[in-house]
């Protein structure tokens, strides 16, 4: 081919004057399969140069009975996330997942689980469609395939330490090992930190007002994503669905405000960097 043209620019035209010898029905058929492909191409480099981020959230039950949330201690049953663009919010995809060998092969454990009133919720979803059950590493494995295809800058979580923390104990869990990275090399972020670094000055009155405050001393304003969604939308009465999809729904509001506010949180949001 001459002058070093890439075969995208070319016509069929081009490409058949360009070569000496007349096209043989297989190489043409190669190029006219190029052709073909080529505008999904261009979508595709359009997707691999737009940088998108993961929102995620996971609900989990306690290996051993306790009152209050422990590092290790925690097996993850619901995950749901979604892909979101984060110039416009535009939501490219949403999964729910149903972990299969917590769900399913820890029913006791799942006894214990801080919402198991919620439990009978997923039998229902599961049959009407609403949930699909998989494995946790078919989750994961899709999650890692999500972020390399569409170039995800960050994953988010609020809180962001619990999930990571729930889903690299569920990874030992289930494999034996003494460690085990659930998500992919990705920068993890947390929406909560985010908010902190983006709050308006009015969150701390509004918080005050209304009792939305820690038992710290002095005390500190609360951070919980039910609260800052109350406090983004002025819906009062909002209490969180805990379950990980619709949680996933509510803390990319958080994370859209946060990118609306305008205000530098590029260090203050991130939880965990970037490996590689």
């Amino acid at each position: 081919m001459s002058g070093g043209q890439e075969l995208s620019h070319l016509t069929e035209k081009k490409i058949e004057k360009n070569l000496k010898n007349p096209l043989t029905s297989p190489t043409k058929c190669a190029i006219l399969r190029v052709f073909q492909g080529e505008q999904e191409t261009r979508k595709e480099l359009i997707t691999m140069t737009t940088n998108y981020i993961l929102p995620i959230d996971s609900e989990t039950c306690n290996i051993v009975p306790t009152e209050t949330v422990t590092p290790g201690n925690n097996l993850t049953y619901d995950i749901g996330f979604k892909l979101v663009k984060p110039s416009t919010g535009e939501e490219i995809l949403r999964r729910s997942y149903v972990v299969r060998e917590i769900f399913f092969g820890e029913t006791e454990r799942m006894k214990s689980s801080y919402y198991a009133e919620k439990l009978p919720r997923y039998y229902k979803d599961i049959a009407e469609g609403k949930r699909e059950v998989k494995s946790f590493f078919e989750i994961m494995n899709e999650i890692s395939a999500i972020c390399k295809r569409y170039n995800v800058v960050g994953i988010v979580a609020h809180n962001a330490r619990f999930d990571v923390d729930a889903l690299n104990t569920t990874a030992r869990w289930l494999t034996g090992l003494d460690y085990v990275r659930a998500l992919p090399d990705v920068e993890i972020w947390d929406s909560m930190k985010m908010w902190n670094a983006c709050k308006p000055a009015r969150y701390a009155d509004w918080c005050e007002e209304n009792g939305y405050m820690t038992k710290h001393r002095p005390p500190r304003v609360r951070l919980t994503a039910e609260i800052i969604y109350r406090f983004i939308t002025g819906d009062d009465e909002f209490i969180e669905s805990h379950t990980a999809l619709e949680d996933v729904d509510i803390e990319t509001e958080i994370i859209m405000a946060c990118y609306k506010s305008h205000k530098p949180m590029a260090e203050a949001r991130v939880l965990y960097h970037k490996k590689g």
